[in-house]
């Protein structure tokens, strides 16, 4: 499928599933980030530019002041409504009450700006439109009930080196297309070097084993001219969190009463 057929796909969708929700619109996070700046394209042209809203959540004391111009260079580009709102101080009261630990405290941020996300998507009528990728999705590289919440997902089956290819196609401008992916969390953090590997290599390994339904060996991989243990890696990651693409178990009462009565 073409970059264009995918943007064609994905515009569809959100007008789509945005009329059958009977929604007023979508609101997003502008991080000044590739996926984020795709995504909120995207979502214009479904949408047209007033029902569009970006927020964009910079915490000061971890937040780029390059990645918070970006996200308000896109918005006026794209002539959406946008609002800047300081997490800091919200962050702050949290720090205040609890014990700090940095990994932690990353999630906290990313579940502070999702509940603002989602306090304006409640305010105005909207739906929340997620920004994580399908490199993200499957490895599990985001924050759940923070950044990997949402309604809708329009890129979460698109890897990230095809949402770059997206950005060009849209015309997203360069200074966020070429820029390192980071969740902005803590200071100096990017995507690539929590995760260990280039999002290039990721989506090659990825894609073989999405194509063989995680069937593919690692020897069949080697063989395609990836490392062994860069594919060791990937498959322990989709393992290890699962949990992060399912939604949570309920406990079955009927399974649980048949086991009551066999004890």
């Amino acid at each position: 499928m073409s970059i264009l057929d995918i943007a064609n796909c994905i515009i569809e969708f959100i007008r789509l599933e945005v009329s059958r929700a009977q929604s007023q619109g979508v609101v997003l996070g502008l991080s000044g980030g590739v996926d984020s700046s795709v995504a909120v394209s995207l979502a214009t042209q479904a949408l047209g530019n007033n029902r569009v809203l970006g927020l964009i959540l910079p915490d000061r004391k971890v937040s780029k002041q390059k990645d918070i111009d970006d996200a308000i260079e896109l918005s006026k580009l794209l002539d959406i409504k946008y609002q800047i709102i300081d997490i800091s101080g919200i962050k702050q009261k949290y720090i205040d009450l609890l014990p700090v630990e940095k990994i932690s405290l990353g999630n906290l941020t990313a579940r502070i700006r999702m509940t603002l996300i989602y306090y304006y998507a409640n305010l105005y009528n909207k739906l929340v439109l997620g920004t994580s990728d399908k490199s993200e999705m499957m490895i599990g590289y985001f924050t759940k009930f923070g950044d990997g919440a949402s309604d809708l997902l329009p890129l979460a089956d698109v890897y990230k080196t095809q949402v770059r290819e997206l950005g060009m196609y849209l015309n997203v401008p360069k200074t966020i297309l070429l820029k390192k992916s980071t969740p902005s969390l803590w200071l100096n953090q990017t995507a690539e070097n929590e995760i260990g590997m280039e999002y290039e290599k990721i989506d090659t390994i990825l894609k073989y084993l999405d194509e063989n339904n995680s069937s593919i060996r690692e020897k069949d991989l080697v063989k395609k001219g990836c490392n062994k243990n860069d594919v060791v890696f990937i498959k322990n990651l989709l393992l290890k969190n699962i949990h992060k693409r399912r939604t949570p178990k309920i406990c079955s009462i009927p399974f649980y009463n048949s086991k009551v009565n066999k004890i």
